[in-house]
């Protein structure tokens, strides 16, 4: 395959001395030499593992697509285990506000409470939908871990105003008509980092046979038990009488990223799923071996991914699937991908290639992607009115303005069904 040579920068780390100590050498392995990405050859998506052409939606949704999602949950993420009894869910309002934001917004904040007969746990939920909107409105379900807990999710100060402390630009979302849920998905379990990559405590503690003490090498990592976190919080938001339940999006930067894309595609209730930076394990291919790598993942992020990816770790060339091959499993849905142009970590320009490559899904179902060819998009030029949404902004690794801009108008064309609008026509029509 023919490989897209970029212009490399570096950028810089913002770790702190103790975490750049705890992951000592995770960075510095790292290849950011694109001269030494291997020669490689991605599986097509619409070939089977065992050689059959799919080329009709029933192949795809009886065979290609479970073949993909298994192998993912049996041999990287790991799979929801039967719990040791049934669970049962229960939500609470703690608190509602309907005069937010001058009355422009309903603040809603919930408890989550999943319990089985070994034990129990709460999540909190924190729910803004917009009262002007009229009937349901479709909600951005945004994956992060403490920021509930840490009173991040709560306005910012007056010369910030709309925006929460964390970077929701609340107000915006209030005036376009789409709402935003969060919930804290460290409630579900916080990673460990047990070296052998055994997990336990949290939401496992629910599932764990007699006798088990932690997770076996086929069951649950850290982003499999937060995506599940993740579908907890869609449980609620099918019950609140605002929320159109067909039109929820996840959306998770970084880690948060490989969340939001892992919970949509084993959930189909999930509308849509919006990734920013989200990289390896999420939209980027492994097989680059660029930035960050499995092998690099298993050793310093065990906890991660389940413990039988320790044996793709040094084969990624040898899987039959890559991370385009999950992305394909969204189809017909529609999946956003946002990276920054010096995010060499997450490596940009695979997760151009892993987006490219997962359209042929959408082919299938009829629906349009808008890529002209596998050129990479020009940096800072978003293509939103298509099946699959993309951009490359400038910039660093995170969760930006830019991005949650061409998310919303990304909502805008495939849920309210109208052309996507300037904040300047958004802001004027109100």
């Amino acid at each position: 395959m023919k490989r897209i040579l970029p212009v490399l920068l570096i950028a810089c780390s913002s770790f702190s001395v103790a975490t750049a100590q705890t992951y000592e050498g995770k960075f510095l392995e790292a290849n950011y030499d694109e001269s030494k990405v291997p020669e490689y050859t991605l599986p097509d998506v619409l070939t089977s593992f065992d050689g059959q052409a799919i080329n009709t939606v029933e192949a795809w949704e009886e065979t290609r697509r479970p073949e993909i999602l298994t192998f993912f949950e049996q041999q990287l993420y790991g799979e929801v285990p039967e719990p040791s009894s049934p669970i049962k869910r229960s939500f609470k309002l703690l608190s509602e506000n309907k005069l937010l934001l001058n009355g422009l917004c309903t603040q809603r904040d919930v408890e989550i409470t999943l319990q089985n007969e070994a034990g129990s746990l709460t999540m909190p939920l924190v729910l803004f939908v917009p009262n002007k909107a009229k009937g349901k409105v479709p909600v951005i379900l945004l994956a992060n871990g403490s920021d509930i807990r840490r009173k991040n999710v709560v306005l910012d100060d007056s010369q910030r105003y709309g925006k929460t402390r964390n970077g929701i630009p609340l107000h915006q979302l209030m005036m376009r008509g789409i709402g935003v849920a969060t919930v804290d998905y460290e409630s579900f379990g916080k990673d460990n980092r047990n070296p052998e990559g055994k997990i336990s405590g949290g939401i496992v503690d629910l599932f764990l046979k007699p006798g088990q003490e932690s997770t076996l090498e086929n069951e649950w990592g850290m982003i499999a038990i937060w995506a599940y976190a993740l579908r907890a919080g869609m449980d609620y938001l099918e019950t609140d009488p605002k929320v159109h339940k067909d039109q929820v999006a996840t959306l998770g930067c970084s880690i948060g990223g490989k969340v939001a894309l892992w919970a949509a595609a084993t959930d189909t209730r999930f509308g849509m799923t919006l990734l920013a930076t989200a990289g390896h394990g999420g939209d980027a291919i492994w097989r680059r071996e660029y930035g960050e790598t499995l092998d690099n993942m298993c050793k310093y992020l065990p906890t991660w991914i389940c413990r039988n990816a320790n044996k793709h770790a040094k084969k990624v060339h040898d899987m039959p699937v890559d991370q385009h091959s999950l992305l394909a499993t969204m189809a017909p849905r529609p999946f956003y991908v946002s990276n920054a142009h010096h995010d060499l970590w997450a490596d940009q320009i695979g997760q151009w290639i892993g987006t490219y490559h997962a359209a042929p899904a959408y082919a299938l179902y009829q629906q349009k992607v808008s890529f002209p060819s596998l050129q990479q998009p020009e940096l800072n030029q978003p293509i939103v009115e298509s099946a699959i949404g993309y951009h490359v902004r400038s910039g660093v690794h995170g969760l930006e303005l830019f991005d949650w801009e061409q998310y919303m108008k990304f909502i805008e064309f495939h849920f309210l069904k109208i052309k996507p609008r300037t904040v300047a026509e958004v802001y004027s029509s109100n």
